[in-house]
């Protein structure tokens, strides 16, 4: 049977003005994979692009989930929605560089999924067995949440145009 414990569930970050995502995309895969939340490939879960009259419409879902042993898997879920996505020029360094301007809010929750048996023994074994390990593990997703979070809005607020 599979469990879900929620750790974290709806932590925001909204930003509007000028920004690269593609470069906000870049930085968000390389911190997942390099905490060990999946390749770039797997993340993507839903991508849906609007043609709207102020600019496009952006709604993408990743999911990273990262084994942390045979019975729990650690789960982040970052959902994007930008809003008024619009191309711009800007001068950076001498350079005229092409980038978006728009509004994004970012939603992250993160989730221990736990495979363990069912009924009776299955309590005993989470309550017993289980239950250091998964403190531990419940501390480290919800520090690698709050890290995440705190990247993407370092960067996003370095990023002045």
């Amino acid at each position: 049977m599979t469990e879900k414990e929620i750790i974290a569930k709806g932590l925001k970050l909204k930003w509007t003005g000028v920004f690269d995502l593609n470069e906000l995309y870049r930085k968000i895969k390389f911190w997942l994979e390099w905490k060990g939340y999946g390749n770039e490939k797997d993340l993507e879960k839903l991508y849906v692009e609007r043609i709207k009259p102020g600019g496009k419409q952006l709604e993408i879902k990743w999911e990273g989930a990262n084994e942390v042993s045979t019975h729990v898997k650690a789960v982040i879920e970052i959902t994007f929605f930008v809003t008024g996505l619009q191309d711009v020029e800007v001068q950076k360094a001498g350079k005229t560089v092409k980038l978006k301007k728009g509004d994004i809010e970012m939603r992250f929750n993160a989730y221990l999924l736990l495979d363990i048996p069912s009924g009776f023994l299955g309590k005993i074994y989470k309550r017993f067995v289980l239950k250091k390990e998964l403190d531990g593990y419940k501390i480290d997703l919800y520090d690698d949440l709050y890290d995440l979070h705190d990247e993407v809005r370092g960067y996003l607020t370095l990023q002045r145009f």
